[in-house]
């Protein structure tokens, strides 16, 4: 059964990009955004209270094993 990755809790579970799914990322990086390295499963309260592990760039890139698209990701 799936539980919320931080509390364990069953209920209330919500899908968080760990790399904001803006509409610049989105441009930018497509359905690659919803990638299961990009995605935590949690519950409301985790997601709502900042809990949840925020990717970078950078990061994000890395765990996907792609390149930078963003001009400030370079920096």
């Amino acid at each position: 059964m799936i539980s919320c990755e931080i509390c364990g809790i069953y209920t209330y579970l919500q899908a968080h990009h760990k790399f904001s799914n803006t509409k610049l990322n989105r441009k930018l990086y497509g359905k690659l955004l919803d990638h299961e390295k990009n995605i935590m499963v949690l519950c409301q309260s985790c997601h709502t209270n900042e809990k949840a592990l925020k990717f970078t760039e950078r990061e994000f890139c890395e765990a996907l094993g792609i390149e930078i698209r963003s001009k400030t990701g370079l920096l």
